[in-house]
């Protein structure tokens, strides 16, 4: 079909899409938390200083608050109200004992459940994790030891982060310590008191010293996290034995330290507050070594007490679309809270996978900034194809769709408009898509596939998703 009939098709998603929002990505302070989205050490907290006894915050998606872990004159869990910071009451601490620090960092299951770690300094010492079972029972019943035992590290407990948990399936743990060791290292397990962990302490690709998952880790899945010590943030997939860096995360500073993964909007996006300057950067990391800063600010002002520890805690709230609450806790340094709206950047990601041997594959040469020409690359065409054709559409299929006839050849898209080339030979072939200077496009996701002709054959490429933007 000729090249109009996609712009036709553009236009006709445009206008569907008349009242979408196209400014860049925004971070406003929450106006309602604490004074005008910082909870200043100090002011309406006791439990929130400017001493270094304020390191672990964890959002509770139950309920919207935040579970504080404060040492301030003893041990301390705390509840603040998610929307303004009022500090609504402590947990019962009773039994809480042991570790250099018998409380130090937080995280909550998705079913609620609050979990709070100590720190142990000694490899011989325990690691303990502590389970509240929710807000509600949390101020009157002690809570229960989810982990307690050896962890595997030399120091454990200055980073942690929990992942699931619901009334039938045990929450994961992962957790990590400061400390020279050979290759970075962090341990994972299961918070179901059975007190068994996996240590992955010799991860090729991490620094021999201090430890890149020291002073940060947060979940991607139940096989995936990322762990950051400052710099270069180590995107890891773990399995029963071992753990593979699969990607560094350039984050611009050595200051930029505690963090968050989520989703919002289809983006993955992580979270993280410099230690030093308490300035939130917001970067898309949909590919993680090269990410892309979204947006950046801080709701502080005047002097900030240092952080000699570089410690804190980054959580995202609740995400409705491509909108997002944010806290972010530097300690000594208060509590922030944001308005997050998060519009990506023009951008080509791959999904899926396509057939032959190798693969054909289709990927782009720059991005669909408005306006733009890029180039979309079909590579891997065997000698044998005369041609193929791209297809174009605006939904994907969720895991592909089977061809019948074409045994490991899926369908990644519905296709509304095609584009012939012709391969003479080649194995690679490029087609240039050209985007107008019309901001209304701005927001649509197109998605292509190439499908090659092979004789009596066919051969599927993996799915592009096309995201246009101004920027």
């Amino acid at each position: 079909m000729p090249r109009f009939s996609l712009a036709l098709c553009i236009a006709v998603a445009a206008a569907l899409n008349a009242n979408y929002a196209t400014a860049q990505s925004t971070m406003t302070p929450l106006a309602s938390f604490g004074v005008g989205g910082w909870l200043a050490p100090g002011t309406t907290s006791a439990f929130v200083t400017t001493g270094v006894t304020e390191r672990g915050l964890a959002w509770n998606p139950q309920t919207g608050n935040l579970v504080l872990v404060s040492r301030a004159g003893g041990n301390n869990v705390r509840i603040l109200d998610g929307n303004t910071g009022a500090d609504l009451g402590g947990l019962d601490v009773t039994g809480v004992t042991g570790g250099t620090y018998p409380i130090n960092m937080a995280g909550v299951g998705d079913d609620g459940a609050i979990y709070v770690g100590n720190l142990s300094t000694s490899a011989a010492s325990n690691f303990k994790v502590y389970k509240w079972d929710s807000e509600i029972t949390g101020p009157f019943i002690p809570p229960t030891a989810a982990y307690d035992g050896i962890s595997g590290l030399a120091r454990t407990g200055d980073s942690f982060a929990v992942y699931g948990g619901t009334a039938t399936s045990a929450a994961q743990f992962a957790a990590s310590g400061s400390s020279a060791v050979n290759n970075s290292g962090f341990t994972t397990g299961l918070l179901d008191g059975l007190n068994t962990s996996t240590p992955y302490v010799t991860i090729p690709g991490t620094t021999t010293t201090s430890n890149d998952y020291r002073l940060g880790l947060t979940f991607v899945d139940q096989s995936t996290l990322i762990g950051n010590q400052g710099a270069n943030a180590r995107y890891t997939t773990f399995d029963a034995v071992s753990a593979t860096v699969t990607a560094s995360i350039p984050l611009g500073g050595a200051a930029r330290r505690a963090m968050d993964y989520a989703v919002i909007g289809g983006t993955p996006v992580l979270a993280v507050i410099d230690s030093k300057s308490s300035i939130v950067t917001i970067f898309d990391i949909t590919n993680p070594a090269t990410p892309t800063v979204l947006t950046s600010g801080t709701t502080t002002s005047g002097t900030l007490t240092s952080n000699p520890n570089a410690t804190g805690s980054v959580q995202w709230g609740t995400i409705s679309g491509n909108t997002a609450t944010l806290f972010a806790m530097n300690t000594s340094q208060g509590i922030q809270a944001f308005s997050v709206f998060l519009q990506p950047p023009a951008s080509a990601t791959a999904f899926g996978a396509g057939c032959g041997s190798p693969a054909l594959t289709l990927s782009a040469i720059g991005a669909p900034v408005l306006p733009s020409t890029i180039q979309l690359s079909t590579d891997n065409l065997p000698a044998t194809t005369a041609f193929g054709f791209l297809a174009f559409g605006f939904l994907a299929i969720p895991g592909g769709a089977a061809i019948p006839g074409f045994p490991g050849c899926l369908q990644h898209i519905a296709p509304l408009t095609t584009e012939v080339y012709f391969t003479l030979g080649n194995s690679s072939i490029q087609m240039p898509e050209s985007y107008p200077a019309i901001p209304a496009f701005a927001g649509i996701s197109i998605m292509a596939q190439s499908v090659a002709v092979d004789g009596s054959s066919i051969l599927t490429s993996n799915g592009l998703r096309l995201y246009l933007e101004t920027f």
